[in-house]
């Protein structure tokens, strides 16, 4: 399933697919480790207005709702 990485659950994990949003927001992912290809786990996801705090790369990486939702990724199946 593809939908974005705001969308995810708690304890959920993703493959990155793409990134939609222009120069700045990939570069700021980049410098987070976020690229198209990594694996993503959703630590806690901010529904209530708080950042998605994911882990990448074993680093426990917080992403503004803003971005999160600019991040299209495939979800992975059990």
């Amino acid at each position: 399933m593809i939908t974005t990485l705001y969308k995810l659950k708690d304890g959920e994990e993703a493959r990155v697919l793409n990134i939609l949003g222009g120069h700045g927001v990939r570069q700021r992912l980049s410098h987070c480790g976020v690229h198209p290809g990594d694996r993503v786990r959703v630590i806690r996801n901010g529904f209530l207005g708080g950042p998605v705090l994911i882990d990448i790369h074993g680093a426990e990486v917080a992403i503004g709702q803003g971005m999160a939702r600019k991040v299209e990724v495939e979800v992975a199946e059990l």
